[in-house]
């Protein structure tokens, strides 16, 4: 088997993303640090992403540990990471694609460990499978004056929004079924791939301050009928 070449310094790993990003927009994002909340399906796909256009900093944080039943949909979950904690998995992978991104993982909830993950953020991704768990993260990124990037699948279908700083999208979405048990649900690869792919790109308008209608709006996407459905003032 032919060696692989060892990645150096110098090699521009990113030079395919000139043109959609300027120069400029590139180094930015270099320097930018994101959280990401959950490393499982969403979350897998939205890190391995961010890590492949060049983010500066992710800090992954999820408590659960990866089972058989992730492999479905979970793109770090493989035979050989079956009853590793989700987000030493992701950290590890990131690690071995390249050495631009700084990663840190915290196999914890992001209840106990708030005061780390938060300190030094730019944005904050929901990839969370819990109703009460997404509105209290909603509750803490308004808090401490952070965008949070939301998303949500079920089998064939999806939605994802932005909530600024300020904003009280996640309330609006999911207050009235606070109280609905969370259980669990059919969900398949293809959907969490296109809503976590929305999410990585919303993530990169927030850090390079490019408009977005996403902003303060949320869309529902169903891929078994291809529609995709934006809010008006949601």
């Amino acid at each position: 088997m032919r060696d692989m070449p060892n990645i150096t310094a110098g090699d521009d790993l990113f030079s395919r993303n000139i043109g959609t990003f300027t120069q400029e927009q590139q180094a930015r994002l270099q320097k930018s640090k994101v959280t990401i909340i959950g490393c499982g399906g969403l979350g897998g796909y939205v890190i391995s992403e961010l890590a492949r256009m060049g983010t500066g900093c992710l800090n992954l944080c999820d408590p659960d540990f990866f089972s058989p039943s992730n492999i479905n949909r979970q793109l770090f979950a493989t035979s050989a990471t079956l009853g590793v904690n989700k987000a030493l998995a992701a950290a590890e992978a990131v690690q071995k694609l390249h050495d631009r991104t700084s990663v840190h993982a915290l196999p914890g909830r992001f209840q106990d460990v708030q005061n780390t993950i938060f300190a030094e953020t730019d944005v904050v991704v929901d990839c969370l499978d819990s109703i009460n768990s997404r509105l209290e993260l909603a509750g803490l990124c308004k808090k401490k004056m952070l965008p949070l990037v939301h998303g949500a699948v079920y089998s064939w279908y999806g939605q994802t929004g932005v909530q600024s700083v300020n904003g009280n999208l996640i309330q609006q979405l999911y207050a009235s079924q606070q109280a609905i048990p969370d259980k669990k649900i059919s969900v398949i690869a293809c959907t969490v791939a296109v809503v976590a792919s929305i999410q990585a790109a919303e993530t990169c308008k927030l850090l390079l301050d490019i408009p977005s209608p996403l902003r303060d709006n949320w869309m529902s996407i169903d891929l078994k009928h291809m529609t995709f459905d934006l809010a008006i003032n949601a």
